[in-house]
């Protein structure tokens, strides 16, 4: 009893005191918290049934939610070593374009598609020169320069063009009148002999984007022909590259749930970051390349011929197995000229004897040497320009 009229005293004092009554809405707020988290009532006479996490060694799949995205984590992986000294323009889509307002390249609630592009290749930026490799963005800001279509798209390409980069990658995100759709498309261009080496990019590109972003959708073939957008000539930035060039779309600015999701940073360090372990997966798988030796006009009736020579993007690592053939002989493409040509390949060499055909001094040959390696990799830059011996 002397306890309830002590209580009943200091409650007095409390709300009689000059700002009280707040002081004891708040207090009763803080004492109506702590006995709904420690009742086992939920409040309005509900039972309050915590979620179980599933046991990781005995729950069935189907008890994981694939839609639920881990906790935000972005480790280096130890194989990423194998980006170093890798050439990679990123290119930030529609920074630089003139922007006409309106709801041209914005979300449902005006999200631009340019903020999240750049935010996203600064990321990956991030990402990637961790890893050892080189990056050059063809945007760095996000400002429009008021450009044409026509001479923005020219400059972007134009700088992987110049540099002779291992890869372009052009970075968007999707949208269509439709607010539903929302899934990871990932394009190449014209047909896949276009660039072999650009498909390989491509499938790394696109099992890293689901694997970060956990969309619900996945199209039945995600590695598409920029002609199914763009029928009559596809996408400029990748028609006019003149290396290994594919254009990203993550996800689909026109879904709200999506919009949403891209103005958080950290969802656009996620798309990042599986852009970065695609990357990461497709330069383990090594990265094939060709070179000319020389040029020889030998004594005899063979005529001149041209050495090549063939790195599969493996044996020079060293390591257990590096003397290994990691080229399948039936895997090599050599065009000389446009025409397929005579050539002598020497597997433990890895090296090709391409016949030349006797033309007067001067003339130069336009020789086109392909292959894949044992991971199915094709060879960057598979175009050689080959002088008179």
């Amino acid at each position: 009893m002397r306890r309830r009229t002590a209580w009943k005293r200091r409650l007095r004092r409390l709300v009689a005191h000059r700002g009280g009554p707040a002081a004891l809405f708040l207090l009763g707020c803080l004492v109506g918290a702590i006995v709904t988290a420690t009742s086992p009532w939920g409040g309005w006479g509900q039972r309050f049934t915590p979620r179980p996490t599933p046991h990781p060694a005995t729950a069935p799949p189907q008890a994981y939610a694939w839609t639920e995205l881990p906790p935000p984590a972005f480790p280096i992986p130890p194989y990423a070593r194998f980006l170093k000294d890798v050439l990679i323009v990123l290119d930030p889509g529609h920074v630089g374009q003139r922007d006409p307002g309106g709801t041209w390249k914005r979300g449902p609630t005006g999200l631009r598609e340019a903020e999240v592009n750049l935010r996203v290749a600064l990321f990956l930026r991030e990402f990637l020169e961790a890893a050892g490799a080189r990056v050059v963005l063809t945007r760095e800001v996000d400002r429009s320069l008021d450009l044409p279509d026509d001479e923005d798209l020219r400059q972007r390409v134009q700088v992987a063009n110049e540099l002779r980069a291992d890869l372009f990658l052009s970075i968007h995100h999707n949208g269509v009148d439709n607010p539903q759709p929302n899934y990871t498309t990932v394009f190449y261009h014209a047909s896949p002999e276009h660039s072999l080496a650009a498909l390989c990019v491509a499938r790394h590109l696109l099992t890293g984007l689901n694997d970060a972003l956990r969309l619900e959708t996945h199209l039945e073939c995600a590695v598409l022909n920029d002609r199914t957008v763009a029928r009559r000539n596809g996408f400029a930035v990748l028609r006019q590259a003149r290396v290994p060039a594919v254009l990203s779309e993550a996800s689909f600015h026109s879904n709200p749930q999506e919009e949403t999701r891209l103005r958080d940073p950290v969802y656009n360090r996620r798309e990042a970051y599986g852009l970065f372990l695609g990357l990461a997966r497709w330069a383990q798988a090594g990265l094939p390349r060709v070179s000319l030796v020389r040029t020889a006009d030998p004594p005899g009736p063979a005529g001149p011929e041209a050495l090549i020579a063939l790195d599969d993007g493996l044996s020079t690592r060293g390591g257990f197995g590096a003397d290994l053939i990691r080229i399948p002989a039936e895997s090599l493409i050599v065009r000389l000229n446009g025409q397929p040509a005579r050539y002598q390949f020497d597997a433990d060499k890895r090296q090709l004897r391409v016949t030349l055909p006797k033309t007067p001094r001067g003339g130069r040959h336009n020789l086109f040497v392909d292959f894949q390696n044992i991971f199915g990799q094709h060879v960057l830059h598979p175009l050689l320009d080959v002088p008179p011996p």
